[in-house]
Formats: C-alpha cells, structure tokens, sequence
C-alpha cells in the first residue's frame, strides 16, 4: 500500500509526534511527501517532516534533511541539525558541514551537539576548530571546545587501538578502579 501526503501529515500533525512509529510505519515511501513539507509555508511541519525524514535514514532522506538544512526558517534548520545526529556519520557530516557556523547560534548549539565523535570530515572538524578557536567569546564557543575535545578524544582512542581491534567507546568499561571504589577497599 502506497503511503499518502494524507498519512504522513496526520503522523506529524499532533505536538509531539510518535516519530519512531511514524517512521516504521511509513518508511521511505514518506520521504517524497516529507521533502514536500519541508519546504512548504508550515514551519512546524517543516520542522517535523525533517526530523522524521533523519529516522528514516535513507539516501533519499539524507536529501531531504540537507533541503531542510537550507530553509529560510531557523526553526527548520535546528530540526536538520537534530535529525542529522539519526544519520549515519558520514552524511551528518554531509548535513552539519554548513550549519556549524549557521548565522543563527541556536542552529550552531544543535548542529555541534550533533557532531559525530567518529566524524571522518577533516572539513567538519575544522569549521568546529575555527568556531572553537574564534576572537572574541562566541555563545557556543565553549561548546564547541568541548566537541573538539571529544573527537580528538575519539581520534586518539582509534590511534592506539591495537591493529586489528577497535576503540572503546568513552564512559565504557574498564579494568581501573575509580577513585570512589579504590577508597572503598581495604589495603592488603
């Protein structure tokens, strides 16, 4: 059964839409009424078929979530930055290339927390370098520091990762004590 303008609308109608139902519900075949909406007149739609579009994940939906990326509308443009942290890293890196450093400080605070730990583009990572790094006090500035510091954390987790193994994630598991638990124990 073909998915209609009709049904994706009604998915994105209520305030709070169930987006993890809507878009197994209606998966791909949504994306061409969500690249629709997202450049309609209806900003909240539009805000919403571009996060939708983010969960789906397809190669189309990447389209439709960069369209969002160059709304006119910065409610719009937040919603891209969102649903390009659903993507796969290298097409959030794709999406998040240009709204790093978007006019709009709003869209930059979205678009940096969506940053990928492992972003593969050397071209991201330096428009969050120069964010990070510009004269004056920028609002995300600090922000944008504590991204840098978390890729080159992940990029030096992959660099002295054994040949053949990967890094562990940041916060997993390890062998080391805490300070709270070494103090816990009693000496031998």
């Amino acid at each position: 059964m073909a998915v209609t303008y009709e049904q994706v609308k009604a998915a994105l109608d209520p305030e709070e839409p169930a987006y993890d139902k809507a878009a197994a519900a209606l998966g791909a075949e949504a994306l061409p009424h969500l690249a629709r909406l997202v450049t309609g007149d209806h900003t909240m739609l539009a805000s919403k078929a571009a996060y939708l579009a983010g969960l789906i994940g397809t190669a189309q939906a990447v389209d439709v979530v960069q369209r969002a990326a160059r709304s006119t509308h910065a409610s719009v443009r937040v919603a891209a930055a969102a649903a390009a942290g659903k993507l796969s890293s290298a097409d959030a890196g794709d999406v998040l290339i240009n709204l790093i450093d978007d006019s709009d400080i709003g869209v930059q605070k979205v678009a940096l927390r969506a940053v990928p730990s492992d972003a593969a583009s050397d071209a991201l990572r330096a428009r969050v370098e120069s964010l990070s790094g510009a004269k004056g006090t920028s609002p995300n500035q600090a922000l944008s520091r504590e991204v840098m510091a978390r890729l080159s954390d992940a990029k030096g987790a992959a660099d002295t990762a054994p040949p053949g193994t990967t890094a562990r994630k940041k916060g997993a598991a390890t062998a080391r004590p805490t300070a709270k638990t070494a103090a816990k124990r009693k000496p031998r």
